[in-house]
Order: structure tokens, then sequence, then C-alpha cells
């Protein structure tokens, strides 16, 4: 083999390595819509309000994505105070493919809130970050919601 040729593997190689220490640390901000359809189970209180414990099955755009859109699950407590006021935490894991998850732990009130990435999969494993989601429209057990999360991959 001709030494240009191992002049060219080893440039190659190199050009891999550093393209993969690159997205260390990387952040990104992804951002989309979703819609989600709940399961709910009431529990009233003394005090007019209700616990209620729900699960929901979403699917949301995401962008940037290979993809475009994702498919995820949460679980969660919240409570409904007698004037209808609501508040939530939750627990929700998105695949975007197969073996790329992230998940997240959200807390909101009257439709808006904050979320903490708290791990992942695939090329988000040992993710971090914040963001933000807000409820567009709510009709029974279903609705839809405007997202934007900070990931970043170590």
């Amino acid at each position: 083999m001709s030494s240009n040729y191992y002049k060219t593997s080893i440039f190659a190689g190199l050009a891999i390595c550093a393209a993969g220490s690159a997205f260390a640390g990387q952040t990104v901000v992804y951002k989309g819509t979703g819609s989600y359809v709940a399961s709910k189970v009431l529990m009233p209180l003394g005090n007019g309000g209700a616990a209620v414990h729900m699960s929901n099955k979403i699917i949301a755009t995401i962008e940037p994505s290979e993809v475009g859109f994702m498919h995820g699950t949460c679980a969660g407590m919240g409570y409904i105070s007698d004037g209808g006021d609501d508040s939530v935490q939750a627990y929700c894991t998105f695949e975007e493919k197969r073996g790329d998850v992230f998940d997240i732990r959200a807390s909101g009130a009257m439709g808006t809130g904050t979320v903490e990435v708290i791990g992942g999969s695939g090329k988000w494993k040992d993710a971090t970050g914040t963001g933000t989601f807000r409820r567009k429209y709510m009709e029974g057990d279903r609705g839809t919601y405007e997202y934007e999360f900070k990931i970043t991959v170590p």
C-alpha cells in the first residue's frame, strides 16, 4: 500500500475522532408541539378539590430531528381545587427513534410548567437539561401543548 493511503486513512481516523468529541457537552434546543390523550382517576377530597392520578400517551413534533416526531408516555399526580385551579407533578419518557430516549420530571400549574431532563439512552444517554411547556388546548381527556427543552449530552 502507498504512503498516501496510510496518510489518508490516518487523517480520516483523526477526523472521525475529532467529530465524535465535538458533540461532547453539546446543548441543543428542541421545540415542538404535542397532542395527548390522558387516563385519569379522581379522588374527591373533603375540601371540595380532588387528587388526580393520570397517565398520558403523547405524539409530538421535534425540531431539530432526523425523524421529525417522537412518542411519549407520562405518569403523575395532580391536584384540582374546588375552584378549578390545577397543579401537577409528572415523569415522562420520550422516544424519537428506537434507542434514542430522554426522560423528564415535569411540574406545572394552570397549563404551564417547567421540566428537568433526568437522563436517557442512545444519543441522549446521561442527558441533563431544562425546559418549559404550555398547554394550548384541552377538552375532556385530550389536549395539545407547546414545549422547548434545552438538552445537554455529556
